[in-house]
């Protein structure tokens, strides 16, 4: 075997090598926990440069979120900054305590010994929770309330049985509850069984989610997109330089490339010397 071809081997294993290191921190950094009793996760793709929806995400959070968790690892004028908001329209639309400056951390205003009395458990911060729980975890969750008289305040979810969070966007949401359908059964090949007469034969499974028309201020498609807006802000908020951590990636990818291409060729010039 020539150099001219232990050179391109050499090629094609660097660059296989750094191809599976790059998906196996892509699909470790993409996965989630695990959705219980919802099955499988949702899919979430964030979208960390659509600054309406952080923006929408924000307001969200900050109306329904922020009386009880905290951000504590955020501060307001980096939020304000990095969402493009105007301080003083932040300041006077999102914040309700005037003592506020924009140094300040957002640790929530909720005392977490009162919040334990109350909720049985202080509601946590939630800066990392992304990060931790997963994005499409926090997606599905956000979604998956339902009325259950047997909890204290009257829902349960399907991603996290038992929670002990209420369900503070149900009047956004609706009444979402368990409810029961009559689904085809599946052959051993895949197709659906028939009778006779060529009718499906269907069984009864229960536990797929259904919300009460009429009882939510917002349709499915907007409720969803309101909870994409929340998620998609806490994505951000847990890891605030990850936009821009994301494109200096892809210019590092494209200068070992370049890199990569010209020390071949260059190797290739040198090794003409011996020969």
């Amino acid at each position: 075997m020539n150099q001219k071809n232990i050179m391109n081997i050499k090629i094609i294993k660097f660059f296989t090598f750094f191809s599976l290191v790059f998906s196996i921190n892509y699909l470790y950094s993409a996965e989630g926990g695990p959705c219980k009793d919802y099955g499988e996760c949702d899919k979430f793709k964030y979208s960390l440069n659509d600054m309406e929806s952080l923006q929408r995400g924000a307001s969200t959070f900050l109306n329904y979120c922020y009386g009880c968790h905290s951000l504590q690892y955020s501060r307001w004028g980096r939020v304000a900054k990095d969402l493009q908001i105007p301080e003083d329209i932040f300041f006077d639309n999102l914040i309700f305590d005037k003592s506020i400056k924009a140094g300040d951390l957002m640790t929530g205003a909720m005392v977490d010994e009162e919040s334990a009395q109350w909720f049985g458990v202080a509601p946590p911060d939630l800066t990392l929770v992304s990060r931790v729980r997963g994005d499409d975890w926090l997606y599905s969750y956000l979604r998956t309330y339902y009325e259950d008289s047997s909890k204290q305040y009257g829902v349960n979810n399907l991603v996290y049985p038992g929670t002990a969070m209420p369900n503070v966007l149900a009047a956004l949401q609706g009444n979402q509850k368990l409810i029961c359908k009559n689904i085809p059964i599946l052959a051993s090949n895949g197709g659906e069984k028939r009778d006779d007469l060529g009718n499906t034969l269907t069984k009864e499974k229960c536990g797929f989610l259904e919300v009460e028309k009429g009882t939510g201020t917002l349709t499915k498609d907007e409720f969803n997109n309101v909870i994409y807006d929340l998620t998609n802000f806490l994505v951000y908020v847990g890891e605030p330089a990850k936009a821009t951590r994301e494109r200096i990636g892809w210019y590092v990818i494209f200068y070992f490339l370049i890199f990569t291409a010209l020390s071949a060729l260059l190797y290739r010039e040198y090794h003409k010397d011996y020969h």
